[in-house]
């Protein structure tokens, strides 16, 4: 691998490979990948990456590592075949060897699931801080509706969390913020969906975007719970009675939309009169000057009062943590919301200027 992207998606693997949170299931695949990467004529992988960049220019050296795990593991157990590659107590040079195989013989079928999906991970308790910021952001400027559009939204779990005390109460006491949480208040919701690049991903796919081990079963676990959770409240609204009739919000829809596209975002956002989008783990996914395009689209199309509330991975996937950035009003200049130190949702936030910035009153504007 000698061309500079090879290069560079090289040291990209090789610093995942030190992640803080050791043998989280996907760190078996990254040493053999490392390993595949750094040989001399991996003519399987350079296939793959060919294909890949040829039709995804924009996607990012660690969207293009992670998406190549979930794919492995996704053809494998299509298959019914041994995922050995993601074995720790394999030797690495075994597994090495097993995926050089696997992407010389397979390469076409895996590389066809990467070109035609996404890394769509889904956390349950990322909603916890959208929760918050929204409803502060929603009082301190006096906005009766929030016409509210998640970006990159999987299988919408986060627009469907929102409002739901019962998940939150769940999942909130495992953050702990410094200085203090902003209090929990509902959103005013008139209009919720999510979009995602087509096709939309099933649960199944958001299976295998975990990771093969105990710790990537728990959070998927509490995915599964706050599905359930959210489906118990849509139920309970639907039995509700002539006197007490359920919000406009409760039905919350999900559209295929390709977020690169940007005319068709911008009239999307316009159409509905959207004044609140959340966009999380997803502008990773890209080289910076398409980040800067999409945050361009969204602030262009949004009115006043306007929120993009936008959470990443502080460190491109290669460490724990993610950080939260807010635009507002028409401007693309980030507001510093907040640092969390697990990008998972259990452990610290702290906040950041941008909070009290983006949550005063308009009277002291």
């Amino acid at each position: 691998m000698f061309s500079p992207r090879k290069e560079s998606l090289r040291e990209a693997v090789a610093d995942m490979c030190h992640h803080q949170q050791g043998s989280h299931g996907w760190s078996a695949f990254h040493e053999c990948l490392g390993v595949v990467a750094a040989s001399r004529h991996p003519a399987g992988l350079d296939r793959l990456l060919a294909s890949l960049w040829r039709s995804r220019p924009h996607i990012s050296d660690a969207h293009t590592i992670t998406l190549l795990g979930i794919a492995v593991r996704h053809h494998l157990r299509r298959l019914g075949s041994p995922t050995e590659v993601f074995d720790p107590e394999q030797p690495l040079a075994h597994r090495a060897s097993a995926l050089a195989h696997l992407l010389e013989t397979q390469g076409h079928a895996i590389s066809r699931h990467m070109e035609s999906h996404s890394n769509s991970y889904t956390g349950a308790r990322r909603f916890l801080l959208p929760q918050l910021v929204i409803g502060a952001f929603a009082e301190s400027r006096g906005m009766r509706g929030v016409r509210l559009l998640d970006l990159g939204t999987s299988i919408g779990l986060l627009p469907r969390q929102l409002n739901n005390e019962v998940i939150f109460r769940r999942f909130a006491p495992d953050l702990r913020w410094h200085p203090a949480a902003p209090p929990y208040r509902p959103i005013p919701l008139d209009f919720v969906c999510g979009v995602d690049r087509p096709p939309l991903p099933t649960l199944e796919w958001v299976r295998t975007c975990h990771g093969p081990s105990d710790y990537y079963e728990q959070r998927l676990a509490e995915v599964l719970w706050s599905l359930e959770q959210s489906s118990l409240k849509q139920s309970s609204r639907e039995q509700s009675s002539p006197e007490r009739p359920g919000n406009a919000a409760d039905e919350v829809r999900l559209l295929p939309l390709d977020l690169l596209d940007s005319p068709r975002l911008a009239g999307f956002l316009t159409e509905h009169r959207i004044n609140v989008v959340t966009c999380n783990f997803v502008l990773y996914q890209y080289g910076s000057g398409t980040r800067e395009e999409l945050v361009r689209t969204v602030m262009r199309a949004l009115g006043t009062p306007g929120l993009l509330l936008v959470m990443e991975p502080s460190h491109a996937l290669a460490r724990k943590g993610c950080t939260v950035h807010a635009y507002r009003d028409g401007s693309t200049e980030p507001l510093h919301v907040a640092d969390v130190s697990d990008a998972h949702f259990m452990g610290d936030v702290t906040v950041g200027p941008g909070m009290s910035v983006l949550t005063r009153s308009e009277a002291h504007r």
